[in-house]
């Protein structure tokens, strides 16, 4: 019933704010689904799934109740009822909703497809990886058929970014294809990056971030300071990495840390695109939030403090990655804007 009744209340917010979720025709569908590997088949929840699309499998669907088993074996407990939904609220990300019968967890429609496809790049742009004597990460060379794939994986990344930002759909700047040699990693790489999201969300819940009573009536999103978003970045990603599934696992301490860092590198990407393309969507702009730097220079440090300065290695080649290509991306995006 708590979950019905989220839903309900989730649905009249898109008919009060006269938001629609975009249904694709049943052409669109089909030759996005046959364009899919089996493994994304199946991380899509095994329903074709198009950014946009009501109904559709959620990515993230399955991450709730593992943050919530977390929180359980925690001897905690969510303080209300929460209903995680697409929605597209032209924010980069996420964005909590305090309504009558709960919170709702907002993702950005698209988002965690944006992430899939900047997370594709990074991969095939890395190659091969495996653990070295020390617990640590390391890559192959890249051989030149992978170069090539590099640079044409990079092109389509540009355009992903300026589609998500546009229209709301990074599948309209084209999807890449998964290559077996990358695949794993950016499927963990998406998969701890949408975590740290939903889990920061849940933290301002946790931490009483709410609306107040009166606001909660009117239904109002959430506003936070600058205290409130640190706050949440810490609870969220300490909670991501007690949901690891075997918390011992080096690999899958690497990629808990990389996620938030990763988060934080695409969006200050994401940052330079809106403020430096005249044509974006004045809407696209607005955030309340700190820095990216800041947020992610202050969890890299709580991150050292409990696993050492080695959990790093792969967050700061996410990020250096990323960092190294913004310059490029910006001016494939202005190219892209002008024709």
């Amino acid at each position: 019933m708590e979950e019905e009744a989220l839903r309900a209340e989730y649905e009249a917010l898109l008919r009060t704010e006269s938001r629609t979720l975009r249904r694709p025709s049943e052409k669109e569908v089909a030759a996005l689904w046959r364009a899919l590997t089996a493994e994304e088949r199946r991380f899509f929840g095994g329903t074709p799934l198009l950014s946009g699309e009501a109904g559709a499998a959620d990515p993230f669907r399955g991450i709730l109740p593992d943050l919530q088993q977390a929180l359980n074996k925690a001897g905690f407990s969510l303080p209300e009822p929460v209903h995680l939904a697409a929605y597209p609220h032209e924010s980069f990300n996420a964005q909590a909703r305090a309504v009558r019968t709960g919170t709702l967890i907002l993702i950005n429609t698209g988002f965690t497809v944006l992430v899939l496809e900047i997370a594709k790049t990074f991969a095939v742009s890395m190659g091969f990886f495996n653990r070295d004597e020390d617990g640590g990460v390391t890559f192959a060379e890249a051989t030149a058929v992978e170069r090539e794939r590099t640079e044409l994986a990079e092109a389509a990344m540009a355009r992903s970014l300026l589609a998500y930002l546009l229209q709301g759909d990074a599948t309209r700047g084209g999807r890449q294809p998964f290559h077996t040699e990358s695949a794993g990693m950016a499927w963990r790489l998406t998969d701890a990056t949408t975590r740290f999201v939903i889990a920061h969300e849940l933290a301002h819940l946790l931490e009483g971030h709410l609306a107040t009573p009166r606001e909660r009536e009117a239904g109002s999103w959430l506003t936070r300071t600058r205290e409130q978003e640190f706050q949440a970045d810490r609870t969220g990603a300490l909670l991501a990495l007690r949901a690891l599934e075997n918390p011992t696992d080096q690999i899958l301490n690497h990629f808990a840390v990389a996620g938030p860092l990763f988060f934080f590198a695409i969006d200050h990407l994401i940052s330079r695109v809106r403020n430096e393309i005249d044509d974006i969507p004045q809407g696209m702009r607005l955030s309340d939030h700190p820095s990216s730097d800041e947020r992610g220079a202050a969890l890299r440090a709580i991150f050292q403090d409990i696993h050492g300065p080695l959990v790093l290695q792969l967050a700061d080649v996410c990020v250096h990655w990323l960092a190294g290509r913004e310059d490029g991306i910006v001016a494939a995006a202005d190219r892209l804007m002008r024709g």
